[in-house]
């Protein structure tokens, strides 16, 4: 202790700017498993990808007095779990693995495995202040042609400036009059 201070040097702190009104959890999904964690890291369970598993998670989540839950988006993995939890009433984020990545990278974690994931998407969601309401169950049916468009929309987009200069001039020059001609 310094002459003339009070207190101790150890570097105690507060928890106030980590803590959440409201607990969170982090679902990192697979095919057969989800691993789950919370955000105030004092709880993680896996359970299985299968409808049995979605009943015993959400009755987990219940029992940690969870309301918010994060799943990163999956290659359709995802789609039955949360469909479940929402039909249960909890609120669903439903991250693009592109969001879930900066986050790491904001937080300079570079450790990567299934309950690690679980824990950053758990604190993701905590940290989330604004997300948008579940979709429209009606339009569900078309949610994968959207994405489908879109998807190609971007692969024209990128594929254009690439392809312009490659073209000899002749034949870009000439290619609208042979079309014409056609």
């Amino acid at each position: 202790m310094v002459d003339g201070t009070q207190g101790s040097h150890r570097k105690e702190g507060s928890r106030k700017m980590t803590e959440h009104s409201t607990e969170a959890a982090g679902i990192d999904t697979g095919k057969s498993i989800l691993d789950v964690a919370l955000a105030s890291g004092l709880s993680e369970v896996q359970v299985d990808n299968d409808a049995a598993g979605h009943r015993k998670l959400a009755a987990w989540l219940r029992g940690k007095g969870v309301e918010r839950v994060g799943i990163e988006a999956s290659g359709g993995y995802e789609r039955t779990v949360v469909a479940h939890l929402r039909k249960v009433g909890f609120t669903l984020i439903v991250f693009q693995p592109i969001q879930v990545r900066a986050f790491a990278t904001y937080r300079q974690q570079r450790a990567k495995n299934d309950k690690i994931d679980a824990a950053l998407i758990a604190t993701c969601t905590a940290a989330t202040a604004a997300f948008k309401d579940a979709p429209d169950p009606r339009l569900e049916a078309f949610a994968e042609t959207l994405t489908l468009i879109e998807q190609i929309e971007e692969d024209i987009a990128r594929s254009l400036p690439r392809a312009a200069p490659s073209r000899p001039a002749r034949s870009r020059d000439q290619a609208p009059q042979s079309l014409a001609d056609g």
